[in-house]
């Protein structure tokens, strides 16, 4: 609405309105006894435009009169009063860039088309300063610029860039979550950023517009414009800013950085007033390299190792897909006497974790890029180029050796201050390949090495320090093989797996990894417990993740005489916070074995890095790893019966005291297979449309039953009201628990990742039907009451029908009382029929409620029963297509409940989606009484309406009693 006054004021603004404007109250009845007329009254309110001559004139609404009324609302005048008053108030004058800019980049007028990005590329980077936005303290600041206009001028080397530059404290650019960065199907998951208006400032950031010039020849940026943000006590901010920076259009990698200061525009003093930020962004330009040749010579005296041969046409696809993967550095190993990391020394603590960002491929195999290192295993996507915690290099893939060679400097500033950073000691060393071959030691997607070369002359030392990608969801490169070297190990342990007996259950076959990945819980001797997760690398030679797909037909078992056994590895993670044992990490374990097809069981042996535990001295020194793990797991079968879930443990083989032993592990999972998930989707794909089939039948059954009190309209008063009234409320009962559900856009959560939204439609369908048959029992009951309440002769019906209530209500009550009592017994022989996912139990007093309701509703023909024996009725009030369409509809989920209990046990007690437990009686015995009780009931009712109502009791005469006039002879 406001947006809407200033357009119209605008507008006004055009045609030169008048400036009179005249509000006077209309006449009303209402006065309030002579009270004054407050502002927000609902009377009407008079607005009087006086228009000049030639607004008139041009109007087609113009008249003779020299003024226009126009009635309008109360809230109309309002928001034209703010924004009348708010046009009072001079708004701010343009910024002159030849005040504040003219000494650096010269004005000049644009030519042509808006350019491509390429010609501008600066994105982001990092700032210092702005305390009076964000407050002091350590936390990140990062910057972005969104280039909105990149225009040429007439001066040779120069352009007119529009961009906006916001400034953000805390975090890094973006987080990366839970995928590989080469597989293939990340694209399916992205971020939806809200849309926030501009004019609404989010905490934490600050937002500038801005207008200047880039000159490419002096390589100077200055840009002048205004902002907004928020104080540290919450208010707004106007700002008004000039941003400088050092932006050469040709680079090396001395020359790399970016620097610069944005700077306040407004009054010393001013609350608006900000002091200096500085700013420092790594350079996407033009880039000259120079180190090359050191890198390759360098490399030279590195051992090459088997690594992964890429196509020249791959190199960029895959050194730029590193910057989304986030590298551990091995310090533990002889950091306390060789190199210990580039910032061994100057930092105060030591940075184990890497990134390579900005990665810039030249298309000939070179590439330069910023690598930023950190002392946490959080990581976020274009890590911070922060001075002393970063290194900038360059480098080229070797196709002969298949690795890259990198050179590498140091990023300094002096007195802390970024405008100042510098590039120097270009010492340090970096060399990365891909493996070609995994094993349980080593199954990284890329590893490499990092030192300093002071001396080229001399061989790489062997203090070097190794480094490898952490990635949990494991991907793999074309070409990738997999050693298996602890066969032997684990043939040991699993020496008597078959021996199993499994009976008729059947398992995995081991050729989808979708079936070998399971999220688990994991309980330790001291109780606690945490989730994690298994998921598979390697099936035989199949690779989980690999992009360029497989043949399953070249899988080797583990010998040709027993194919059911299958070579597997692993990546097991899970964090035990606070735990007394050596388990108290967020453990990585690497295991690998032998799966059994036949038998579901599943053997391994593991191993797990302990660095961190040797620069505890918590382990020997020289140990890497701890590879005294066996995990057993006996998988869940793919026809399970009640109770059949994964299970399994993990132990450790070392002696009690060994500071690397600890207590076993008990693992257990609800795990769904493949197949599982399809059959579960395909069931409540036919309960729902047997729901909609059983709700279409009941309209038309109620349907034929207002059909035929319209032929007998004289049956209308022998219906039961207290019958109409239950069926009412079963179907008004479910409406009311349910009602979001026909508006809601999202609604709750599936039970199964794969149905999309397309339960949530069917759901909204169901409620739709149920209206339906709601609404046309409200005319039924209406037709019933009306017409026993017209006849004023029909008084004793209505007190058969309070008869009829007086007799059912003890037997609800009683009934309720009995089935709650014998549900209640029986909870141990129904945790069978429980689904495998519940984790509530299902006795609940509001859910033996539901249940008793449905109870009711099945039993629906008992009102009507009762009522006839009071009335002695023998009135066709009832349809047989109603009573008999209606009971079958009742017993048909009875019927499939009975059958589903021996064909299938749901796995999710979200899953009913017909016949639920928890809206009725459901087991062997009540699928059996339930149909018959409701079948004889309707056997009731149609020798009730035949042979009248009392029919059951010959003792008792059909006819009303009367006396009767007999002729007397006289003597």
């Amino acid at each position: 609405m406001l947006l809407w006054a200033f357009n119209r004021l605008a507008a006004a603004r055009e045609l030169q309105l008048h400036k009179s404007v005249r509000f006077k109250s209309l006449p009303s009845s209402n006065r309030n006894n002579g009270r004054p007329a407050s502002l927000f009254a609902h009377s009407p309110v008079l607005l009087t435009l006086v228009l000049p001559p030639c607004a008139l004139a041009a109007s087609p609404m113009a008249t003779t009169s020299s003024s226009t009324l126009v009635r309008v609302s109360p809230i109309s005048v309002i928001l034209f009063a703010l924004a009348l008053s708010s046009s009072a108030s001079p708004s701010p004058s343009p910024i002159s860039y030849a005040d504040h800019c003219a000494t650096v980049v010269a004005e000049s007028p644009t030519t042509g088309h808006s350019l491509d990005a390429a010609a501008f590329r600066l994105s982001n980077g990092i700032f210092s300063g702005a305390d009076a936005f964000f407050g002091g303290g350590d936390r990140s600041r990062s910057f972005f610029l969104r280039r909105r206009s990149i225009l040429p001028t007439q001066t040779p080397g120069v352009l007119q860039i529009i961009a906006t530059l916001t400034l953000r404290s805390g975090g890094g650019f973006h987080h990366i979550r839970g995928r590989h960065v080469l597989d293939s199907s990340a694209g399916e998951f992205h971020h939806v950023r809200p849309r926030i208006p501009r004019t609404f400032t989010q905490r934490g950031m600050v937002s500038f517009d801005l207008s200047g010039y880039w000159s490419k020849t002096a390589g100077k940026l200055c840009m002048v414009g205004t902002g907004h943000g928020r104080s540290l006590e919450g208010e707004p901010l106007q700002l008004s800013a000039v941003l400088m920076l050092d932006y050469p259009k040709i680079t090396d990698i001395y020359s790399s950085l970016i620097r610069g200061n944005l700077e306040s525009l407004d009054a010393v003093g001013s609350s608006n007033h900000f002091d200096p930020i500085a700013l420092l962004a790594y350079t996407p330009g033009n880039y000259e390299y120079t180190q090359i040749s050191h890198a390759q010579k360098s490399c030279a005296r590195l051992n090459a190792v088997e690594s992964l041969r890429l196509e020249s046409a791959s190199f960029c696809y895959y050194m730029q897909s590193l910057s989304r993967v986030r590298f551990e550095l091995d310090l533990g190993k002889n950091c306390s006497s060789g190199f210990c990391g580039p910032f061994a020394g100057i930092s105060e603590s030591n940075l184990g974790f890497m990134s390579f960002n900005q990665i810039q491929c030249s298309g000939d195999g070179r590439f330069h890029m910023y690598i930023g290192f950190s002392n946490t295993s959080t990581y976020y996507f274009g890590s911070l180029l922060i001075p002393g915690k970063a290194l900038v290099g360059e480098g080229a893939w070797d196709p002969l050796k298949n690795r890259l060679c990198l050179v590498a400097c140091h990023v300094r500033s002096s007195n802390n201050t970024l405008v100042r950073s510098t590039v120097d000691d270009c010492t340090i060393r970096i060399c990365l390949w891909f493996p070609a071959v995994w094993s349980i030691e080593s199954r990284y997607t890329a590893a490499g090495r990092i030192w300093s070369d002071n001396n080229e002359n001399d061989s790489v030392s062997s203090d070097a320090v190794s480094f490898w990608s952490t990635d949990h969801y494991m991907g793999s490169l074309p070409g990738l093989k997999y050693n298996y070297t602890r066969t032997e190990v684990v043939k040991k342990s699993c020496a008597n797996d078959s021996s199993r007996s499994v009976g008729k259950r059947t398992y995995p076959d081991g050729n989808a990894f979708r079936d070998f990945r399971f999220h688990v819980s994991v309980k330790n001797s001291e109780g606690k417990m945490t989730w994690g997760d298994f998921t598979p690398v390697s099936i035989g030679q199949m690779i989980y993740g690999n992009l360029f797909g497989f043949n399953v037909d070249t899988m080797p078992s583990v010998s040709e005489e027993h194919r059911s056994l299958h070579n597997v590895s692993y990546g097991i993670h899970f964090t035990f916070p606070n735990a007394s044992s050596s388990m108290n990490e967020a453990e990585k374990i690497s295991a690998e074995g032998i799966y059994n097809a036949q038998t579901g069981f599943l053997c391994l042996v593991g191993c797990r890095h302990i660095g961190f535990l040797v620069g505890r001295k918590e382990a020997k020194q020289g140990e890497s790893m701890d590879c005294g793990i066996v995990i057993n797991i006996q998988l869940a079968p793919l026809n399970p019966k009640v109770g059949e879930q994964l299970n399994g443990t993990i132990r450790s083989t070392r002696d009690k005291s060994d500071p690397l032993f600890f207590e076993h592990l008990e693992i257990t999972s609800l795990t769904i297979y493949r197949n599982q998930a399809i059959q579960s989707m395909w069931r409540m794909d036919v309960e729902i449309i047997m729901v909609l089939v059983s709700l279409t039948l009941s309209c038309i059954f109620i349907g034929l039953q207002l059909f035929h009190f319209k032929k007998n309209p004289q049956a209308l008063p022998s219906v039961s009201i207290t019958m109409v009234i239950i069926l009412t409320l079963g179907h008004m009962i479910p409406l009311v628990l349910n009602f979001q559900a026909l508006f809601r856009i999202s609604g709750s959560q599936n039970v199964l990742l794969w149905s999309g939204g397309w339960l949530e439609v069917n759901e909204v369908i169901v409620r739709i039907m149920t209206m339906v048959a709601f609404l046309l029992l409200i005319r039924f009951l209406q037709l019933a009451w009306t017409a026993r309440s017209a006849d004023e002769g029909k008084r004793d019906l209505w007190t058969a029908e309070k008869n009829s209530i007086k007799t059912c209500l003890p037997l609800y009550i009683v009934g309720g009382l009995t089935a709650w009592f014998v549900h209640r017994i029986s909870n141990q022989s129904e945790l069978k029929r429980r689904p495998l996912y519940v984790t509530q139990p299902h006795h609940t007093l509001w859910g033996d409620l539901m249940s008793y309701a449905g109870l009711t509703l099945d039993g629906f023909l008992l009102p009507q029963v009762i009522f006839n024996i009071f009335s002695c009725s023998k009135d066709k009030a009832l349809s047989p297509s109603f009573y008999i369409g209606n009971t079958i509809v009742r017993a048909l989920p009875h019927a499939y409940d009975a059958y589903r209990s021996h064909h299938y046990v749901p796995r999710f007690n979200s899953s009913y989606m017909y016949a639920s437990p928890y809206e009725g009686f459901y087991s062997l015995a009540w699928d059996i009484i339930i149909p018959c009780g409701g079948l004889f009931l309707a056997v009731l009712i149609y020798l009730q309406q035949r042979f009248g109502g009392t029919c059951l009791f010959p003792f008792r005469s059909s006819k009303p009693r009367a006396y009767e006039l007999v002729p007397i002879v006289s003597s």
